[in-house]
């Protein structure tokens, strides 16, 4: 809807891209970046996107796609949100984290399940642990059950990314295990995941 007047001269994340993202780039991320904050969509992801593709070296014109995918699934997520909490505002964190699920696979079914487990909570961490399950083979509405039963038991936020990793240890430890004897083996000693063994660097908080 509508022309926007005249041209965005710098859009947030632009300065921030300079000189790290290839220069033929630019233009295109920076009207991505644009029509994110038109469609009042997150732009950080869309900032980091480029600055990771870049940082590994993909060249310009693959870039400009890795971004162009990043607004489409925050389009798509904002539909998920919109229709998983209809009538709430929207908080900025919700799309961010709905989209990044999707970029790594997570079924929309299964975000949407995600946000109306816990309307009143920050998705991130349980679309986090099902996209984790899924991403490990385990069945994506059976993941989701188990997450949801964990929920309803009382564990939450990082407790339920606590469920993925005992699954997946659980699958891990071999003996002709399937993921579904690994997910019922954790089902069945719900609420008590283990937290996990191995020390873990909180993300963002360290150095590059």
């Amino acid at each position: 809807g509508g022309g926007g007047g005249g041209a965005i001269a710098q859009t947030p994340g632009t300065t921030r891209l300079a000189g790290r993202v290839p220069a033929e780039a630019i233009p295109a991320i920076d009207s991505l970046i644009a029509a994110a904050v038109a469609e009042s969509l997150p732009t950080e992801p869309l900032v980091q996107k480029a600055l990771e593709g870049s940082a590994k070296g993909i060249p310009a014109d693959r870039l400009v796609n890795g971004v162009r995918r990043g607004l489409l699934q925050l389009r798509e997520a904002r539909v998920l949100v919109g229709r998983a909490l209809p009538g709430q505002p929207q908080p900025e964190g919700h799309v961010a984290a709905v989209a990044a699920a999707l970029a790594r696979g997570l079924p929309p079914s299964i975000a949407e399940r995600m946000l109306t487990m816990a309307p009143q909570e920050p998705p991130g961490p349980a679309l986090h642990a099902a996209a984790d399950l899924v991403a490990h083979r385990f069945n994506a509405d059976s993941a989701a059950d188990l997450l949801v039963e964990a929920h309803t038991m009382g564990l939450r936020g990082v407790r339920l990314l606590d469920v993925a990793t005992a699954a997946d240890q659980e699958l891990q430890r071999g003996g002709g295990r399937t993921p579904a004897d690994a997910l019922a083996h954790v089902r069945s000693v719900l609420p008590n995941v283990p937290a996990p063994k191995v020390a873990v660097t909180p993300r963002g908080k360290t150095g590059s």
